[in-house]
């Protein structure tokens, strides 16, 4: 067991069923600041790592007030009923320091007696992540937001005239740089298993025009042509518009940035079964070294920093919106990228 806990990446403990420490890792021992395992050995968790409230009962850690919402002993007691559990908890110790710790607990008999198998990650790291991720997109979004509707105001109000080309400019770029901060939270959600799509009935082929629209105002179409085809139709799609937008617009940025100057894409969407075919088209061939990493987190071919937009476009419509995405590339043909989501149902 000894040998096994020295190899694990986490804090490790095994704890008997007064949920006092028996064996421990180096990690648990550098959490706790000493050296020996004997000195840790007896005491409970909150003993060991020197917390406050452990501290101030005489009868030690899990006995007081605060102890009852605490999820490092709620999840030993879990497991002593023989549950598995993974809960998240925060220590603070003596001398001011605070621990946030996400603890998982599972039971193990042996000999007869039942032990508790203990393991932890520091998360503090985590949660100030997520907390500087929130206040960044709140503050950034206002700001955006702010620029935007000024703009929208001096395209509505009196006297809109010789400036209006350079208003509209300052207009679309500011509606942009929302989607764009948008698409970044909603990845940054999706990733963690957090985002909450909110699906309404949707047309299909108004949707797509609402992208052309805003992405031909962006300079990456400069000297290529963005077009739809004539035979698109439309279909109603019970989905996330947010998310089918950021979906499309990411089609038709690959799309574009493989295009040379003076090439054409071709966008469009059909009726196909029970499903709305949206489809991306341009001339070029993706080699098959390439193919191979094309729905792979990070991978890209245009340098560091890059590589999220294909691995978005496939989290966003398989796990969130019951869709599949998915390409087809041959040096006759070109490529193409094809997304499929299901037609609202009509009853």
């Amino acid at each position: 067991m000894r040998e096994l806990a020295e190899a694990l990446p986490v804090v490790f403990l095994v704890l008997n069923r007064c949920r006092q420490i028996v064996c421990v890792n180096q990690r648990f021992l550098e959490l706790a600041g000493v050296k020996d395992s004997e000195q840790v050995y007896g005491k409970r968790p909150g003993e060991a790592l020197g917390c406050v409230n452990a501290l101030s009962s005489e009868s030690g850690c899990g006995t007081t007030e605060f102890c009852s919402v605490c999820g490092a002993v709620k999840s030993i007691l879990a497991s002593q009923d023989e549950k598995p559990s993974v809960m998240e908890c925060v220590i603070t110790s003596q001398g001011g320091g605070v621990l946030e710790l996400r603890v998982r607990t599972s039971p193990i008999w042996r000999g007869g007696e039942l032990f508790t198998i203990f393991s932890a990650v520091d998360i503090s790291d985590e949660n100030r992540r997520k907390s500087l991720e929130r206040t960044f997109f709140h503050d950034i979004s206002n700001t955006a937001a702010a620029i935007s509707g000024t703009a929208e105001l001096l395209m509505d109000g009196p006297g809109f005239g010789p400036d209006a080309g350079e208003v509209e400019t300052v207009f679309y770029a500011s509606q942009w740089l929302l989607d764009e901060i948008r698409s970044h939270k909603n990845l940054l959600e999706a990733e963690a298993g957090e985002l909450q799509p909110q699906l309404i009935p949707v047309s299909a082929l108004e949707t797509l025009r609402q992208c052309l629209g805003l992405y031909t105002r962006n300079k990456s179409t400069h000297s290529r042509t963005l077009s739809l085809s004539p035979d698109s139709r439309d279909a109603v799609v019970e989905t996330d518009p947010v998310l089918l937008r950021r979906i499309l617009i990411n089609m038709f940025k690959n799309a574009l940035e493989a295009t040379p100057e003076g090439g054409r894409v071709d966008t469009g969407c059909t009726p196909c079964g029970d499903a709305v075919h949206f489809s991306v088209t341009n001339a070029g061939y993706i080699p098959r070294d390439i193919q191979l990493g094309i729905f792979q987190r990070s991978f890209s071919t245009k340098g560091s920093g890059r590589g999220v937009g294909t691995y978005s476009m496939k989290l966003f419509a398989e796990r969130y919106l019951g869709g599949t995405v998915s390409y087809t590339s041959s040096p006759d043909s070109g490529t193409t990228f094809s997304l499929f989501l299901p037609c609202r149902n009509e009853e």
